[in-house]
């Protein structure tokens, strides 16, 4: 925990005035509206109610590591219940109820909040890596400090991903024009675990990923994108096709291309000196349904995997999905079988270009968030996070206190400012330092005035 005097006083903290430098009350001032900035831009909501009561929602969440379990608490519970833990910062998870005050975070668990304690552990919310502060395929420790790589979160587990790992250059080199697929060229990720791993996100996947104008984008070894939503200017005269069998045979060079699996990119961390420490980024907001990866990976008929060009304008009384080809001619088998594997990314509106004919829509049954975004709990906002610490205890004065005892409380303020401006005047007009020698003889006369 940092104290007053490594706050105000530290020579290695940006902007602060070190107690051996020579600095004016502007300095200081300037120093602590900037520690209180900092502190409304970390504490911005309220954090006196629970979400326990909520049920399983979508919401920030923090694991802690210091209790028991592994388990994750709310927003309001990691200031409230446990500060002075270890905690692991997960951003956004969906079905989670907040573990605070139940048994799963060990005997005696309380929640200061509600005064819940011990109760029956939350049976339904899903426990993974992240919550043990282990990330990504490589399961490379998080460390906001040290992280240089930024991290993408999966759509469907919700794991977040080095960039890196998922073959995307970082952030900085988005204007990288040899770069093939950049993190501005698509909108949500989808881990090649869980293509592989859920059942029903490989049925979509292999029907939408890499097929030309689907925006399921699939990024080759060989550095090819394959299912980019056609241009405007490129589709006036032949508006909805695809690529067709020159496609399909660009897909299946590029999978002949490798016989190796993929690096799973393991990256050194180094010091980071970003703007913001925790290189994590949420790309979009994601309703409580959990298809991860722990399905097999086959598809559901076993044979048949439908690809093909993706209609533009949508009409409920057809499919527009891509027809039914062969397995072995969807791109995402196609690279597959050639050693790959390979991620899904998803263009910016997708969600508008699935087929939601009666047909089409059982098959995103379990994966309602590909079709729309689901809500996020967010908490409430601190109406007070704004005010400065002597707004705040002026207030606190003003409100709380007897009414005669607040009013002589301020007009002896008021005195002791008038006082002070006024010891500090010559000083000020004269350009001399005030010293500590100086302080201590105007507090000293204070303490006469009162005696007297």
């Amino acid at each position: 925990m940092l104290n007053r005097d490594a706050l105000l006083f530290s020579p290695t903290r940006d902007g602060v005035p070190s107690s051996d430098d020579h600095f004016t009350a502007d300095d200081l001032l300037g120093a602590q509206e900037a520690l209180e900035a900092e502190a409304r831009d970390t504490l911005p909501y309220r954090f006196d109610q629970c979400t326990y009561d909520l049920g399983y929602i979508k919401q920030p969440l923090f694991a802690c590591r210091t209790c028991l379990g592994d388990r994750a608490v709310c927003h309001a519970c990691s200031i409230s219940c446990h500060t002075s833990h270890e905690l692991v910062e997960l951003f956004n998870r969906r079905a989670y109820r907040c573990d605070c005050g139940t048994a799963a975070m060990g005997a005696g668990s309380c929640c200061s909040i509600s005064g819940r304690d011990d109760a029956e552990p939350n049976s339904l919310n899903r426990i993974d890596d992240n919550f043990r502060g282990i990330f990504c395929y490589c399961g490379r420790p998080y460390d906001p400090h040290t992280e240089t790589d930024d991290m993408l979160q999966c759509l469907v587990c919700e794991d977040w991903l080095h960039a890196a790992c998922v073959g995307l250059p970082h952030s900085d080199d988005d204007d990288d024009p040899t770069k093939p697929l950049c993190q501005d060229d698509f909108d949500q990720l989808v881990c090649w675990r869980c293509v592989q791993g859920s059942q029903d996100v490989r049925r979509v996947m292999t029907r939408y990923a890499g097929v030309e104008g689907t925006g399921v984008l699939l990024l080759a070894p060989e550095a090819t994108v394959f299912g980019r939503v056609r241009s405007s200017d490129t589709d006036d005269d032949d508006e909805g096709t695809v690529k067709g069998d020159d496609e399909g045979e660009a897909v299946e060079a590029s999978a002949e291309t490798t016989t190796e699996p993929q690096s799973e990119g393991k990256r050194k961390a180094a010091d980071d000196a970003a703007e913001e420490p925790a290189a994590k980024r949420v790309k979009a907001a994601g309703t409580a349904a959990t298809a991860g990866p722990s399905a097999s990976g086959a598809t559901e008929d076993g044979d048949a995997v439908p690809t093909g060009k993706a209609p533009d304008a949508q009409d409920p009384a057809s499919c527009r999905a891509p027809p039914v080809v062969p397995a072995d001619a969807s791109p995402l088998v196609k690279l597959e079988r050639g050693g790959a594997r390979p991620n899904v990314y998803l263009e910016e509106g997708f969600m508008d270009r699935w087929c939601r004919c009666r047909e089409c829509l059982g098959m995103f049954t379990k994966l309602p968030f590909l079709l729309e975004e689901e809500e996020v709990f967010e908490p409430p906002e601190d109406p007070d996070a704004h005010k400065s610490t002597f707004e705040l205890g002026m207030n606190h004065l003003l409100t709380r206190m007897p009414r005669i005892q607040a009013l002589d409380s301020v007009r002896a303020f008021t005195g002791l400012s008038d006082r002070l401006k006024a010891f500090f005047r010559p000083h000020a007009d004269s350009g001399t330092s005030i010293t500590k020698e100086h302080i201590q003889s105007f507090f000293e006369k204070e303490r006469e005035r009162e005696r007297d």
